[in-house]
């Protein structure tokens, strides 16, 4: 038995810092047999027991590194999920760490949409359907319960545009219209766009910040993302997508996993409960206070899927 003074173990414990601990759980030879084990076709399940608190962050980031598969982990609840999202975006950045919320602010069974949570949506579907690299997304029941655009109807509704590109700015503006976007005279919220002389202002549901987009001529000479109050500039852009809402007005509809690639990797804390849940939500969908909320918003049948073995 070694013995170390208090002073010792604070001093080690503090400057450890993340990607030190990181890869000290790398080095555990269970790690590296889960790895091989998830690249093997013919293996359909695993259990990995004995995680608790942030483990189970630390462990899955380090295999989302040396994996080339997507991963979408279910959660059990949003809090549950909210914290397994921030310590996995701590450990390895936000930039492939992607949250996948339910588009209403409460229960379902209320009706209240929140854009927020419908933006984040659209930008999981949105880096899904543009990118074939690997992604991680979290998420829970609630969120799962309810239907998405499908890919062919997602590509049909996204106005890609890029620097360079001869394009006219009439066109644009049709298309948005059509897309039901909203024309105003300063964007502040999704789903709206403003024309001043040579610039167009659009705010897409996949982006947390609008465009401002500068044409010289037909010639689209920047693109830019900006701030709604300061109105100041904050990245530069090659190349945008912007989507409309997607919860008006669609066609085809699938179950979220559906949508992601056959290969991705599920990772569920209790499948039972996540079937449970799923249907619950679907229960209360089918309530008379759901359908009633749903008729008050001027909005169709909200569209379920309980999604079996």
């Amino acid at each position: 038995m070694q013995v170390y003074s208090y002073s010792e173990v604070k001093k080690q414990i503090v400057f450890m810092n993340i990607s030190e601990l990181q890869s000290l759980y790398a080095k555990h030879p269970g790690i590296g047999a889960t790895a091989k084990l998830l690249e093997e076709s013919s293996v359909t399940k695993i259990f990995l027991g004995g995680l608790c608190a942030s483990s189970a962050a630390l462990i899955f980031s380090t295999l989302l590194k040396s994996s080339k598969k997507s991963f979408v982990f279910i959660l059990g609840d949003l809090e549950e999920a909210g914290y397994f999202y921030h310590d996995l975006t701590q450990i390895n950045g936000s930039d492939k760490i992607l949250f996948f919320p339910s588009s209403y602010r409460r229960a379902i069974k209320y009706g209240q949409k929140d854009a927020a949570n419908e933006i984040l949506r659209t930008e999981v579907l949105s880096r899904l359907q543009k990118t074939e690299e690997p992604l991680c997304v979290v998420t829970y029941p609630d969120a799962l319960a309810e239907k998405v655009v499908s890919r062919n109807e997602l590509t049909d509704k996204t106005l890609k545009l890029q620097v360079g590109e001869q394009v006219d700015t009439g066109f644009i503006t049709e298309v948005l219209y059509n897309y039901g976007f909203e024309r105003v005279d300063y964007v502040y919220e999704p789903g709206q766009y403003a024309v001043r002389g040579s610039i167009i202002d659009v705010f897409s549901f996949s982006s947390e910040y609008p465009y401002r987009i500068d044409f010289f001529g037909d010639e689209v000479e920047s693109i830019r993302s900006f701030e709604v109050d300061t109105q100041l500039s904050k990245e530069k852009k090659a190349n945008i997508s912007i989507v409309p809402e997607l919860t008006k007005g669609v066609g085809e509809e699938v179950s979220f996993l559906d949508f992601i690639p056959e290969e991705t990797i599920l990772g569920t804390k209790d499948f039972l409960w996540l079937r449970e849940r799923i249907q619950a939500v679907h229960d209360e969908a089918l309530s008379p206070q759901a359908i009633i909320a749903q008729e008050q918003d001027g909005q169709e049948y909200v569209n379920l899927e309980l999604k079996a073995d």
